[in-house]
């Protein structure tokens, strides 16, 4: 238990070491993915983006304007509930920025993209450590398709997870869009140049 914790944890450092990319650039092209994937659904959790995330801002924009309900997570003890994204924001604790409006919707999304700092070999998520999303899904009582984002590929040839990590349907990120077919690695070994590994050695 304690060696997975800190494979875990020394994964997390790795991925944010390796996070010096062009921002702009890399936002740009994973929003014109998500926008692909995000026209066949009408109800989307999103999210407001940190600065070491994918810059998805004008997507939650065109999204809007397309009449499409946008949701992102407002903070609520040690998860978070999904509010409609409407103006103006506002800045809170760990840089999080979130809507004025406070009240939850009711409606099922049909689509969650999901913001990562790394996935593994288990195509699981690796977040902050703070495991909101996890008790998110867990109470949901449904489970929409989940896509995992990422700014730049950072990925774990070893399992890092623990059983109550969420998985992904699907991966994107700079030049990358992969399915979860349970190939793990054999899935992303192509992208190294694209991104980075994380493997025993590192461990």
């Amino acid at each position: 238990m304690n060696n997975k914790k800190s494979l875990k944890k020394k994964f997390r450092n790795f991925c944010k070491e390796n996070l010096k990319i062009n921002r702009y650039l890399f936002s740009k092209i994973i929003s014109k993915e998500l926008y692909n994937i995000s026209k066949e659904y009408k109800n989307i959790l999103l999210f407001i983006p940190l600065e070491n995330e994918a810059d998805i801002k004008p997507l939650i924009k065109k999204l809007r304007r397309e009449k499409k309900n946008i949701f992102v997570p407002f903070m609520e003890g040690l998860s978070f509930k999904m509010v409609k994204y409407s103006l103006p924001l506002k800045k809170k604790k760990f840089s999080i920025i979130e809507p004025h409006n406070k009240n939850k919707t009711l409606e099922k999304i049909d689509l969650a993209i999901v913001p990562v700092l790394g996935v593994d070999s288990d195509f699981r998520r690796i977040g902050f450590g703070k495991g909101m999303y996890d008790r998110f899904f867990e109470s949901l009582g449904y489970k929409p398709k989940i896509v995992f984002v990422q700014i730049r590929p950072c990925f774990s040839k070893i399992k890092v997870s623990d059983e109550y990590d969420i998985k992904a349907d699907e991966y994107i990120s700079y030049k990358v869009r992969r399915k979860n077919d349970n190939r793990g690695y054999s899935n992303f070994f192509f992208i190294r140049s694209f991104g980075v590994f994380f493997g025993k050695k590192d461990g």
